[in-house]
């Protein structure tokens, strides 16, 4: 009896250890922000550690948010299939991706380009994507990009015909063929199989917010015009169309959130373990 019974705490301190390393890695990105100010375009030294905010201004050709067809400087986007196994059911994140031409950030006294980015996650036919996820957005290895608003687009049902451009989505992450034959009789609402879509935009001229660092381009003398931020070496690119203090406080209150979180669930599993041996 008891070895069943010790699957339950064993859950918990498992959620509790993720979630302290959710919170670990959120106080990380809160750290690096805290540790700098935004600074002007005109005034940077590469290389090193950098937070620039201003207009997002394309350089080269715009991408095509996936799902919308919206021209813009970068895409972030989600696909989530909903599983009924069983008793349950649930969303399961099956593909994300960013998409950036490389753009500039124009504060106003000059402009310094980003990117390009390309970053694609897939899950297996019976799994999810992993990793720390964004606070309201997508994070893929060692980019992270952040949004005002990340919405769903679209929620298609397993018979339904995608329009052209989700099409192409699936294509692109190998989600051609249909979800597995798992069917409810009794959920004539939302069918196993459907696809819910999730998309963030940062458009040509919105504000944008960047943390990562600057680098010398080609290696040219260290003077504003020649710079590049690119991807930090302490943690990842952040991208996002938030002000620095708005992002900075929600980074901050996501870090605590899960860390109090973890923590709870870790003392409940350790006190259930204890109690069964």
């Amino acid at each position: 009896m008891v070895p069943d019974l010790i699957v339950v705490p064993v859950l918990f301190v498992s959620l509790g250890i993720a979630g302290l390393y959710t919170g670990w890695k959120r106080r990380r990105i809160h750290a690096r922000m805290t540790a700098l100010t935004p600074t002007p375009v005109e005034a940077l030294s590469p290389p090193g550690p950098v937070e620039i905010q201003g207009t997002g201004t394309p350089v080269d050709d715009l991408v095509t948010a996936p799902i919308t067809g919206r021209p813009a400087v970068l895409a972030a986007w989600t696909i989530e299939e909903w599983d009924e196994r069983g008793d349950t059911s649930r969303w399961r994140e099956v593909a994300r991706g960013i998409e950036a031409a490389a753009f500039g950030v124009d504060d106003g006294s000059g402009s310094v380009p980003v990117g390009p980015l390309s970053k694609r996650e897939t899950a297996g036919r019976w799994t999810q994507t992993a990793g720390v996820s964004a606070t309201n957005g997508v994070r893929i290895d060692d980019v992270l990009a952040e949004f005002t608003s990340f919405t769903v687009e679209a929620e298609l049902g397993p018979a339904e015909t995608p329009p052209v451009e989700i099409r192409r989505l699936h294509r692109d992450h190998g989600l051609d063929g249909a979800p597995d034959p798992v069917t409810d009789a009794a959920d004539v609402d939302r069918p196993h199989g459907t696809r819910r879509y999730t998309q963030g935009v940062l458009a040509p001229g919105d504000w944008v917010y960047v943390l990562g660092r600057v680098e010398e381009r080609d290696g040219t003398a260290s003077r504003p015009e020649s710079a590049i931020v690119t991807t930090p070496r302490d943690g990842p690119l952040l991208v996002s169309d938030r002000e620095e203090s708005t992002l900075e406080s929600t980074v901050a209150a996501a870090a605590r959130t899960w860390l109090v979180a973890g923590t709870v669930s870790s003392l409940v599993g350790l006190a259930g373990l204890a109690a069964l041996l």
